[in-house]
C-alpha cells in the first residue's frame, strides 16, 4: 500500500472512504476551491426552509435536537442554533463512564448547560461499554468503534421518542475530512451520517457475537432509515450555514464562554491547541493507533483546516505534522490498558497486528518508525 499526499493540503489517500480527484486533490480541498457557500440566497432560502420544518413539527416544545459533550463546538453549536437562529434546541449528551470521563469533560457541559439550555443526559453501564470497548479494540483495533456507536445512535434515538425530527449536526465530515461515505444529497444533508467508516451503517452483529443480547445494548443501536424515514427526521450539519466553523474559531468562542482546556503539550498529545478532545484521555490512544494504520494522526486533521483557511503553509504545516503526529502519552496508555484489563506488553501484540506494516517499520515494542515522508508519500 502506497500513501498519498493532496497537493494543497496533507490529506492522504489511505484515509476511509475518501477519492482524490484525479490531480492529485482531496475531497475538502476541491470543496472549499469551489466556494460552496458562496451564494448567501441559496443558504438564506435553505435555513429559512429548515426553520420552516422544525417549526411546523414542534410538537413538544423543542424546534430540534442537538447532540454535546460540552466541547468547544458543541458550546457553539447550541448557541448559535439558540442566538442566530431563534430556535429551541434540546441538548442530547452520552455520557462517559466514571473511569473514562475527565473532570474538563464534567465541567465543560455542566457550563454549557448553565449557558440557558435543557439537556438529556444518558449514560450506558459502565460494564457492558468496558466490555465492548476491549472487543472493539481487539477485534477492530479500534477501541472507539463501541463508544461511537452510543455517542452517534443517542441523538437520533431520542429524536424518535419525542418527535423532534430536526437533528443539527456540528461538521459535515465529507466536506471537512473527506469522509465520503457521510455525503448526503448536497453538503448540508447529514442523513447518512451513520455510513461513516466506524458506524458502517449501523450494524451491531459484531456486539452480538460476544454473547451480548440486543436489549443490553438499546443505547448502541443506531435508528433504521425506515424508522427514520417514518418518524421524518432530518440530520443537517451546521457548518453549511455559518462562515467558519473551524477548530480555530470554535475554540476561541467557548473559551470565552467559559469553556475548560488543556495546556497544549503536542509530544504526547497531537492536539496542538489543547481545545479538542478533552473530555476524555483515551481518544489520545486512539488517535496513535489511526495514526499507525493509516499513517495520518489528529495534527494532519488540524493543520489541513487552518491550511485552507490560509492562517498556515503547506510547509509550515509539513513540519508540524512531522513533529507531532502520532505522539501519545505513556501514563494513558497505562491507564487505558487497565481500563480494559490488559498488560501493555498486550496492548502492542495486539496493536501490532493493525499497523501498517508497508507504512511503518517496527524497532522495537511500541517503537515505529515511517517509511513515508511527511506531504511526499511513498
Amino acid at each position: 500500500m502506497s500513501i498519498q499526499y493532496c497537493k494543497k493540503c496533507l490529506n492522504v489517500s489511505t484515509r476511509p472512504n475518501i477519492k482524490f480527484s484525479e490531480d492529485d486533490i482531496c475531497p475538502p480541498c476541491n470543496f472549499y476551491a469551489s466556494d460552496y457557500k458562496s451564494d448567501p440566497e441559496v443558504i438564506e432560502d435553505k435555513l429559512n426552509e429548515i426553520k420552516a420544518f422544525a417549526k411546523k413539527h414542534n410538537q413538544s416544545g423543542y424546534d430540534c435536537i442537538i447532540g454535546v459533550s460540552g466541547g468547544k463546538d458543541s458550546t457553539r453549536q447550541a448557541l448559535y442554533v439558540k442566538e442566530k437562529f431563534g430556535l429551541n434546541p434540546l441538548l442530547v449528551s452520552m455520557n462517559y463512564p466514571p473511569d473514562q470521563i475527565s473532570m474538563n469533560g464534567v465541567n465543560n457541559l455542566s457550563n454549557l448547560i448553565s449557558l440557558g439550555f435543557d439537556c438529556i443526559n444518558i449514560s450506558c453501564s459502565p460494564q457492558l461499554w468496558q466490555k465492548a470497548m476491549r472487543h472493539a479494540f481487539i477485534h477492530f483495533g479500534n477501541w472507539a468503534k463501541a463508544t461511537e456507536y452510543a455517542l452517534f445512535a443517542s441523538v437520533p434515538r431520542v429524536a424518535v421518542a419525542y418527535q423532534i425530527p430536526l437533528i443539527w449536526w456540528g461538521e459535515n465530515a465529507a466536506a471537512v475530512l473527506g469522509e465520503m461515505g457521510v455525503l448526503g444529497k448536497d453538503l448540508s444533508d447529514g442523513n447518512r451520517l451513520k455510513y461513516s467508516n466506524t458506524l458502517q451503517g449501523g450494524n451491531f452483529n459484531w456486539l452480538l457475537d460476544i454473547g451480548i443480547e440486543k436489549k443490553q445494548i438499546l443505547q448502541y443501536v443506531y435508528p433504521t432509515d425506515e424508522e427514520m424515514d417514518k418518524a421524518n427526521i432530518r440530520i443537517v450539519f451546521l457548518d453549511y450555514f455559518m462562515k467558519e466553523f473551524s477548530l480555530m474559531a470554535n475554540g476561541n468562542f467557548s473559551v470565552l464562554r467559559g469553556l475548560h482546556t488543556k495546556k497544549p503539550n503536542p509530544l504526547i498529545n497531537p492536539d496542538v491547541t489543547g481545545t479538542s478532545m478533552v473530555d476524555e484521555d483515551f481518544i489520545n490512544i486512539n488517535m496513535m493507533l489511526r495514526y499507525l494504520k493509516f499513517g495520518f494522526g489528529r495534527t494532519s486533521d488540524l493543520v489541513n483546516e487552518e491550511i485552507r483557511y490560509g492562517r498556515i503553509t503547506r510547509d509550515e504545516a509539513i513540519k508540524l505534522v512531522s513533529l507531532y503526529d502520532g505522539n501519545f502519552d505513556q501514563e494513558i496508555l497505562l491507564r487505558f490498558c487497565n481500563y480494559i484489563q490488559i498488560s501493555v506488553h498486550e496492548f502492542w501484540e495486539i496493536a501490532d497486528g493493525y499497523v501498517n506494516k508497508a507504512l511503518f517499520e517496527r524497532k522495537a515494542e511500541g517503537v515505529y518508525v515511517p517509511k513515508f515522508k511527511v506531504g511526499v508519500g511513498l
